[in-house]
């Protein structure tokens, strides 16, 4: 299982750097949930149920914002308020240690950024973001994810500074 899990989070990190890439928060959004996919199958095998947990809401959170851009009636922020409940109520129910909340506290941050946020935005919070999950992939001892998250911050940081010079 542990290897089933390294090579699905190697899947998963192509495709979360070729969706930061994509120039539309829409596009961006979509790889972004065939990620998620492939993240909760990877934190599944590893028994890391905060990675999973959190992933979950990800991918509803994701797929949510790309449905609230073409529908304004769920523009509303009682919905950012839902997310944020459940975040805070599945952290404290998939509570181990100190680096169990490491996955919540990312996603948190994210969500409220890339609720409103443009594309630069959503570059920027991301490169934070992944700090809190290397952090976290190194107490569940996923290498992949380790090295996703490594590899994700660089490249992250490219696409944003790409993204900044184009606008100017």
């Amino acid at each position: 299982m542990y290897i089933a899990s390294q090579i699905i989070e190697t899947i998963a990190l192509v495709i979360t750097l070729y969706s930061y890439h994509l120039k539309t928060k829409k596009n961006i959004f979509k790889g972004m949930c065939v990620a998620n996919v492939l993240d909760i199958i990877h934190y599944f095998f590893l028994n890391a149920y905060s990675g999973l947990v959190t992933k979950v809401i990800a991918l509803v959170r994701n797929a949510f914002i790309l449905k609230k851009e073409d529908n304004k009636k769920l523009r509303s922020n009682i919905f950012l308020i839902l997310f944020v409940i459940a975040y805070i109520l599945l952290a404290f129910m998939t509570y181990k240690s100190i680096y169990s909340i490491l996955p919540f506290v990312a996603a948190f941050i994210y969500m409220i950024v890339v609720w409103n946020g443009n594309e630069l935005q959503i570059k920027k919070i991301a490169f934070l973001c992944y700090f809190f999950w290397l952090v976290y992939n190194i107490s569940v001892f996923s290498i992949m994810g380790i090295i996703s998250n490594v590899v994700a911050l660089i490249s992250t940081y490219i696409a944003y500074s790409n993204y900044k010079k184009e606008i100017k």
